[in-house]
Formats: C-alpha cells, sequence, structure tokens
C-alpha cells in the first residue's frame, strides 16, 4: 500500500545543515546557522569562510541556490519513509525579497515546489516511454493532464544572511 503524500516538515537535525549536506551530497558549502525557514534560523553564506578561496570570485548567488536544491531533497527523499519519498521533483522561483534588519541583509526566496509519489512518477514515466515507443505523440497531451492531476503542489521559504557578500 502506498502512502499518501504530504507536505514535507521543516527538518529538525542535531547536526548542521553543512555537516548534513556534505555527509549526504559530499559538498562543503561555506555556510553556518539553520536549515533557513525563518530569520531566526536562517543559513547564513559566509565569504569569508576558511574554505572560501579569497582569490576566486564568490558567487553567493549559487551557493544559495545549491542549498535550496539539497534542503529540497534532504525534506523530500532523504529525511522520509521509503514509502513517502518523492519523484519527478522540480522547483520554481516565484520571488525574492531583500529584508534588513539591525546592521544584517537576508535574501528571503520563495519557491513552488512540485513532486510525485514513486508509483504515480513510475506509472507516468512508463506511459510516456509507451507513447514515443508507439510514435502515437498526440497521446502526450492525455499523459501531461494525467500528470498535473498526480503532481503534489506546495511552496517553500528560504531564508539566507547575506551579509558578507551583499553589495560586494
Amino acid at each position: 500500500m502506498t502512502a499518501l503524500l504530504r507536505e514535507p516538515s521543516q527538518l529538525l537535525t542535531r547536526e548542521s545543515p553543512r555537516q548534513i549536506i556534505y555527509e549526504d551530497f559530499n559538498i562543503d558549502l561555506p555556510i553556518a546557522g539553520g536549515w533557513g525557514y525563518d530569520l531566526d534560523t536562517a543559513c547564513v553564506i559566509n565569504k569569508y569562510d576558511s574554505m572560501v578561496n579569497p582569490n576566486m570570485p564568490f558567487d553567493g548567488v549559487g551557493i544559495e541556490y545549491l542549498f535550496v536544491e539539497k534542503r529540497i531533497y534532504e525534506e523530500m527523499i532523504i529525511f522520509r519513509q521509503s514509502d513517502e519519498k518523492y519523484s519527478g521533483i522540480r522547483w520554481d522561483l516565484e520571488k525574492q525579497e531583500l529584508i534588513s534588519r539591525d546592521d544584517r541583509r537576508y535574501d528571503k526566496l520563495v519557491f513552488s515546489v512540485l513532486g510525485f509519489s514513486d508509483a504515480a512518477w513510475s506509472e507516468i514515466t512508463d506511459r510516456f516511454e509507451a507513447i514515443q515507443k508507439s510514435g502515437e505523440l498526440e497521446k502526450m497531451v492525455e499523459l501531461d493532464r494525467h500528470r498535473e492531476s498526480k503532481a503534489y503542489r506546495f511552496k517553500r521559504e528560504f531564508y539566507f544572511e547575506i551579509t558578507s557578500f551583499y553589495g560586494t
């Protein structure tokens, strides 16, 4: 029996996001702080982290987007029961906002996230491959409607403290 998909919960971890992302994806990001669900748990991007090469241009926005991807995967796959994992995951930026608080600058990103149950995704990909194999491309419209009916959608906010590289 397949579990019903539900919106992923916020990650509550003993280990830091930096450590978890490193262990799960073998990527060391110049970050501190939390998972970025609000200003108080913002992910702090640190241009002056010891792992950053000061002779290279710093891509703080690229780090934001890499963090977004990895947190989404943590929420939708890694930290879920095997029968509750998502497949076919996509996310699109809906809104970005600069926030000033005291002497700090924050970047708030809002994403629309989409995913499918493993069973739905398997069915969709099987039907897609059958359509391709048969050459009956007119069936793609029906498949697109079916895919949309199986999609699970929700919004996610990400807060980054960007003071170390804001305006540079």
